[in-house]
């Protein structure tokens, strides 16, 4: 075994900033083989002291500390790794390298070098470097504060919608934010609900739904309206104008921002931000797509509030808001959770954790509108008036269950012609089954059956999901079911709940249909179906 110091003149290499200062050798259980006399300096020990020593053990100076943290244990051969260090005062620091591998000495395992380190940076390079530095901090801290307030914006208007506000009070909410995150002088919501199965808009009747500001003057031209909604149906991407389509300029507007108002695939209206400065700023059109996502918030909960007009539809829009409030207010909170975490950091110029951040927090968004629009899809009865209940059970199969890799399938069997509220009580009972299907069961399949024989007509739900126990009375309690149990009572009909653990699960309703003579009317025009028993 080799066990001496190498006589290295230390001051020659010292005097070398960019060179190897430092360099010992040690074998398999870390026992020090040779050193050089700079190596020892910087344990600031002699020779005899460093030699036939493990290089965990010199602890007693800044050096020695340090290497004994380098991970020495989890180096394969061939493998290398670098730390860095300084004395206590700062005016000595050098970086620690460690290879791992055979040598020039056939009992060596371990090499590790020393390097000086330059004290400072030339004052060119210092100054490139904190400009490039608080440059990074200010951007980084300016997008978690946009991130921020349109975070803070959506969970505001949440709050509103839950709280039956009024749509244009929602929507002076929203111009409200524009201002504040585009500069905004003006906005325009214009809204043509999409017909199902509808891919051109030139017989849509498009409404001004709100108009705010002192930006341009749009008109509610049939051409215009569907040269412009067929063009976000073909791409979605906002559009940014000088002289917007159908508009005439007014004082004041420069600019128009327009974004589509996508709901399930479908353009239901367009969103017009005008704007004072001849350009968009960089991050506006991301800003705009959450305002717009606002603005779909908004139309869908004043739809809810409209539909609340009945007992049954209110007790439709308390569960809603209850979904809204468990699944994405979370989501929402979680959101500014990260936003705040994230300003904080740039604060402290940690631009990397907030990097981190602004993905955990764009993540979170998007799941989020996720959640908010399979509630905006389940506002939207009229699917039932256009195509009929196998429409609108084909329509939501494509929409919910496809969209998320499930294999959904539809089974029709005979003539589907029913009474309108036992199409609107079969699809709630359905949307009921498939939501838990989706959200609880992780399944991978489903399947809808919907025949008539005889004068009977079955209808099943069935999946191949985690199951549960039927016989459990807190789960046969729950929310979901109390629901299906009550629409089956309306309609007099039964109700069958078949599963088991790891066995998938099967919602089951059978009833007689009723003839035109055994409906009935009460004064508030509900039907009610006569002669069951």
């Amino acid at each position: 075994m080799v066990e001496h110091a190498l006589e290295w003149r230390k001051d020659e290499h010292l005097a070398n900033e960019g060179g190897v200062v430092a360099v010992a050798v040690a074998d398999r259980d870390l026992i020090c083989t040779l050193a050089n006399a700079a190596f020892c300096a910087l344990l600031e020990l002699p020779a005899a002291q460093v030699l036939r020593r493990p290089l965990t053990t010199y602890s007693d100076n800044w050096f020695g500390r340090a290497l004994s943290q380098v991970p020495f244990r989890t180096l394969s051969d061939g493998e290398s790794v670098a730390t860095y260090a300084s004395n206590p005062t700062g005016d000595h620091r050098v970086q620690i390298a460690c290879s791992a591998g055979s040598t020039a000495a056939p009992d060596a395992a371990f090499v590790v070098t020393a390097t000086r380190l330059t004290d400072a940076l030339p004052p060119a390079q210092w100054l490139a470097y904190t400009t490039h530095l608080e440059r990074s901090v200010m951007a980084g801290q300016h997008a978690v504060d946009r991130s921020l307030a349109a975070a803070t914006g959506l969970r505001n208007l949440l709050f509103m919608s839950i709280s039956n506000r009024p749509l244009e009070e929602m929507l002076d909410y929203v111009y409200e934010q524009a201002q504040n995150l585009l500069g905004a002088v003006g906005m325009v919501v214009l809204w043509a609900p999409a017909i199902a199965g509808e891919s051109h808009t030139d017989d849509r009747t498009v409404d001004v739904l709100y108009k705010a500001g002192v930006g341009m003057q749009f008109s509610v031209d049939a051409a215009a309206n569907a040269s412009l909604f067929a063009r976000f149906h073909e791409s979605p991407t906002p559009l940014v104008l000088s002289e917007a389509v159908g508009a005439m300029p007014r004082r004041g507007a420069a600019t128009s921002l327009l974004v589509p108002l996508h709901i399930e695939r479908a353009v239901c209206g367009v969103v017009i931000f005008d704007l004072a400065t001849p350009t968009v700023a960089p991050g506006a059109e991301q800003d705009a797509r959450w305002l717009a996502d606002q603005v779909i918030v908004a139309h869908g909960a004043d739809r809810l509030q409209q539909k609340a007009k009945t007992a049954t539809d209110l007790q439709e829009r308390e569960r809603l808001a209850r979904e809204m409030h468990d699944a994405a207010m979370q989501s929402i909170y979680s959101i500014t959770l990260f936003a705040e975490a994230g300003r904080r950091l740039a604060s402290l110029g940690q631009i990397d954790r907030v990097q981190d951040y602004l993905q955990r927090l764009n993540e979170t968004a998007q799941l989020a509108l996720k959640e908010l629009r399979l509630l905006l899809y389940e506002l939207q009865p009229a699917v039932l008036e256009q195509v009929g209940l196998v429409g609108a059970l084909r329509q939501r199969l494509e929409s919910v269950e496809r969209r998320t890799g499930m294999t959904a399938r539809l089974e029709v069997d005979g003539d589907i012609d029913f009474p309108a509220f036992m199409e609107d009580g079969l699809y709630r009972i359905c949307q009921e089954a498939l939501n838990n299907a989706l959200k609880h069961a992780s399944a991978s399949e489903v399947r809808v059956y919907l025949g008539v024989h005889a004068g009977n007509l079955k209808l099943e739900i069935c999946d191949n999901g985690i199951g549960f126990d039927a016989n459990d009375p807190k789960i046969m309690s729950g929310e979901g079911m109390t629901t299906m149990r009550e629409r089956v009572r309306l309609m007099h009909a039964r109700l069958f709940i078949e599963s088991a653990p790891q066995q998938g699960a099967c919602v089951r309703v059978l009833m007689a249909i009723p003839s035109s003579a055994d409906l009935l009317f009460d004064q508030s025009g509900l039907p009610i179906q006569g002669g069951a028993k």
